[in-house]
């Protein structure tokens, strides 16, 4: 299944996704929304699979909450980057990192928590891998899910003046920068969870509003006035299905 790798891109992706308001503000949405629906017994002690990690936020968001974590990703860039950063937890046995692709990648156990986030908008098909990702939740345990927003790339193709380009369906990037080449429809992307025996706790909107207001707009508010705004309407209809991301909470039911 061919997909994109980010080795050549690190700094780009790391100045422009992690290191911005916008990383700033769906890492916090991140944090709030885990903490609501994972149970803290899972949190605290469970084992973590961040399932092509990219620079290791979640990997480190996990361990700081005491949980272990097997991490991987295609890109031996951040492969590198994790094993630095990270050095200690990996020499305490807390973390373990590998290079590999998400696509062949064979699980080392079943895990409490499947971490897999802006990860399958970058294959050319992703819903395929939606039954191998959620196999890998143990009965009991809990997928986090964030998938790039088709609907909101396509209303900001409308906004900006490429009509044609959106009603031909043409919206995915080109694999030279940093929109992803394979958007999802989030109610296909429910349809599947389900399918494979998961149940849907929650369904979020990761920036909602936000990514669709100018910037001089948006640097009127605080950061904090701006988070506030995002976590009262991420789970609420219609703003949560115009977000940039949408992050799906599933549970595989204990037999």
């Amino acid at each position: 299944m061919a997909y994109v790798s980010f080795d050549g891109l690190v700094d780009r992706f790391a100045g422009q996704i992690y290191q911005s308001r916008k990383g700033r503000l769906r890492m916090h949405l991140v944090d709030a929304l885990y903490k609501k629906y994972l149970p803290e017994s899972v949190v605290n002690r469970g084992l973590v699979l961040d399932a092509a990690g990219g620079l290791g936020q979640m990997s480190h968001w996990f361990l700081s909450n005491g949980a272990r974590v097997d991490y991987f990703d295609i890109s031996q860039e951040m492969v590198s980057s994790v094993s630095q950063s990270m050095a200690a937890a990996i020499a305490d046995k807390r973390l373990s990192v590998q290079q590999a692709s998400v696509t062949e990648y064979v699980p080392k156990a079943d895990y409490d928590v499947v971490n897999v986030h802006a990860v399958l908008e970058w294959l050319e098909q992703p819903m395929t891998l939606l039954p191998d990702i959620a196999s890998w939740v143990r009965p009991g345990g809990y997928l986090g899910l964030m998938v790039y927003n088709r609907h909101m790339l396509m209303l900001r193709h409308l906004m900006r003046g490429t009509l044609k380009r959106a009603m031909a369906g043409d919206i995915g990037g080109d694999r030279k920068g940093l929109t992803p080449i394979s958007p999802l429809d989030p109610s296909e992307v429910r349809t599947a969870l389900e399918e494979a025996g998961l149940q849907i706790r929650c369904q979020a909107g990761v920036r909602s509003f936000s990514d669709l207001a100018e910037n001089c707009v948006i640097d009127w508010y605080s950061e904090e006035d701006l988070f506030d705004a995002e976590l009262a309407l991420c789970e609420t209809r219609p703003y949560c299905d115009m977000a940039r991301y949408v992050l799906f909470i599933a549970h595989r039911p204990a037999d």
